[in-house]
């Protein structure tokens, strides 16, 4: 957690992983879609079929000389539902239709106009849509006869029946699944980044330990950065009578006889990006218990082509190696 997050490091590594987000991305996208589809056309609901009528409400004048006005849209699918307009339906379909599925396929709203009224019917069946829906208009016309605050309600528009067409939501699908994927991806790199370990370049290592990097060697590359490890290592190296170079990839953290010799170095060499940093752990706490002084550190069989990303052409030999 000390050592913060190299951005710049993290982008470069992203590349060679760059894959696993495009499968992932394709991936969200085809079960975005196929679950869209799934839902939709293997277990649609059944087709729906609305009709719509308008309605004009004319209304009388109260006691004092006022239309009434208190009609709004709440009240009228309120009324619609109850009685007297819905015995009403129900006597003008001859008792032909349940009485709780009429009062379901029925709607009523006022959208501005409190004169203009909107009667929706929803069915599954057109002939029941547009039976319901005359039978909805005859009744509005026999309540409005009836009732004192109304001089009229007549019918302007007779709705018909027609499908009502659900919207194809397939592409929206398809790419919020590829979206949610790509994301999901990032999250689990990210994650993965926060518990790597490893060790790339020389700033992973002295942003924990106080050895000095003496240098990088380069996969398939022995010549590039040698000159600068060798007069690290002559330099740190001074004074002792023996070198000894451990490599901290071995699984069995013990230091080698020459290492325990009383004027003997240690020079540690770290794999590349292997995820042993936990392993380095162990083999510094190994040299502190058995006394014995850690010269610096090399790492080892290190990706030229990042290192030329992160440090630049010019200066690559110059990140291989940092003098004590």
């Amino acid at each position: 957690m000390r050592e913060g997050a190299d951005i710049r490091l993290l982008a470069l590594l992203y590349r060679k992983k760059m894959w696993i987000s495009i499968i992932c991305a394709l991936a969200g996208a085809l079960l975005g879609g196929g679950l869209y589809l799934i839902v939709h056309v293997a277990f649609a609901p059944a087709r729906v079929y609305e009709g719509a009528s308008k309605v004009y409400l004319t209304f009388a004048a109260d006691d004092d000389g006022d239309a009434y006005q208190y009609y709004n849209g709440y009240t009228w699918n309120d009324l619609m539902k109850t009685e007297p307009i819905l015995d009403k339906i129900l006597d003008e379909l001859a008792d032909t239709e349940d009485r709780q599925r009429v009062k379901d396929s029925i709607t009523a709203d006022i959208l501005s106009d409190i004169r203009l009224l909107t009667v929706t019917v929803r069915t599954q069946d057109p002939a029941e849509t547009e039976r319901i829906l005359r039978a909805a208009e005859n009744a509005l016309i026999r309540f409005g006869a009836e009732m004192a605050e109304f001089d009229e309600i007549e019918v302007i528009d007779h709705g018909r029946a027609a499908l009502v067409v659900v919207e194809d939501e397939t592409v929206r699908a398809v790419v919020a699944g590829g979206v949610i994927g790509l994301l999901l991806s990032l999250l689990g790199l990210a994650f993965a980044c926060v518990l790597d370990d490893s060790v790339y370049v020389p700033s992973d290592l002295e942003k924990r330990y106080a050895f000095p990097v003496l240098g990088v060697t380069f996969a398939g590359d022995a010549e590039t950065g040698r000159q600068m490890l060798e007069e690290h290592i002559a330099h740190v190296s001074a004074g002792k009578t023996a070198i000894v170079y451990v490599d901290t990839a071995q699984n069995t953290v013990t230091i080698p006889e020459d290492g325990r010799k009383e004027d003997a170095g240690l020079i540690l060499q770290v794999p590349y990006g292997s995820g042993g940093g936990k392993l380095l752990e162990r083999w510094v706490r190994e040299a502190a218990f058995m006394n014995r002084e850690i010269l610096g550190i090399v790492i080892t069989d290190a990706d030229k082509s990042l290192y030329r990303l992160y440090f630049g052409r010019r200066m690559i030999s110059g990140a291989a190696g940092r003098k004590s």
